[in-house]
């Protein structure tokens, strides 16, 4: 299914030699959804204890961090993201580049909670907590 394929890409009316493809499955094929949820499963194993823990549809991944304050959160998120066989590194390993824009960060307390939200640092960027996100 994945070997002979090529894409041909057309500007203005000029169309490019066409181009290997070397991964990834077809959009369009009935089996991506199945394939691609064999293909990142093993970023549900990245968790390493009982406060983390990953959730996964398709190419839609929550993290989860399960503990007594946003900082400690915030820091076990980062963790989960960047340490050592964590997200970033199974992205890379897997060509499976993550899209930054569409990271969303939610806490979840009282709505009558004064606690302060706070960014959550990554190394690429600064995610702003978010009162809603959609999950598809």
């Amino acid at each position: 299914m994945l070997t002979g394929r090529r894409i041909y890409l057309k500007y203005d009316g000029y169309t490019l030699e066409p181009l290997k493809i070397d991964n990834g499955i077809g959009q369009e094929d009935p089996l991506s959804m199945v394939l691609y949820q064999y293909y990142n499963a093993d970023v549900l194993d990245i968790p390493s204890d009982n406060s983390e823990s990953a959730l996964a549809y398709v190419d839609d991944t929550i993290l989860i961090a399960m503990v007594d304050n946003f900082m400690e959160a915030y820091n076990k998120l980062a963790n989960i993201m960047c340490r050592e066989g964590g997200v970033l590194d199974w992205s890379m390993i897997h060509n499976s580049l993550l899209e930054y824009s569409k990271l969303t960060l939610i806490d979840f307390a009282h709505r009558s909670s004064s606690k302060t939200r706070i960014a959550l640092q990554l190394p690429q960027r600064q995610i702003m907590p978010a009162s809603f996100t959609k999950y598809l």
